[in-house]
């Protein structure tokens, strides 16, 4: 990746590394989900999806809990409820356990692709609810992800 210079010679600005920071993660964030659906696909060829789910489940319990334990102080400091986040989980959740028992069913090449469709339906609720304006690359990425979900589709 390459990192803009600043006039005078130095290294990147600090706006510049957070940026490269995010877009890192994000990166890493796309290979963890690229290998999980693969893996989820290999242990629903060999197991039943209820089974895949509670090992998946077990697997997220871990990252969970190194979270809050490596977190807690800024988790737990002037607690208070946030039913959105509460949602998000849950419907994650479902989301999860929907897709797994489509991948006992389905091809990876097929399942995958159409899952991913989400995020045009998430720019659309931001569009409704939180009157979040699309530009023109925004609205054409929409488009496309459906039209690519179109294409998948049976």
């Amino acid at each position: 990746m390459c990192r803009p210079v600043r006039e005078n010679g130095g290294d990147s600005t600090d706006r510049e590394k957070i940026m490269d920071r995010w877009y890192t993660m994000i990166l890493l964030a796309i290979v963890c989900f690229a290998v999980g659906s693969f893996l989820g696909k290999v242990a629903s060829l060999k197991d039943i999806p209820h089974r895949v789910y509670f090992f998946e489940g077990v697997g997220t319990l871990t990252v969970f809990t190194m979270f809050v334990i490596y977190n807690r102080g800024l988790i737990f400091n002037n607690f208070s409820f946030n039913a959105p986040a509460l949602f998000m989980g849950l419907t994650w959740g479902i989301g999860t356990v929907l897709f797994i028992a489509a991948l006992k069913y389905a091809k990876l090449s097929v399942t995958v692709p159409l899952t991913a469709v989400y995020p045009a339906l998430t720019v659309i609720l931001a569009f409704v609810f939180l009157g979040e304006r699309l530009g023109p690359k925004e609205i054409a990425g929409v488009l496309m992800a459906i039209g690519s979900a179109a294409l998948l589709a049976k």
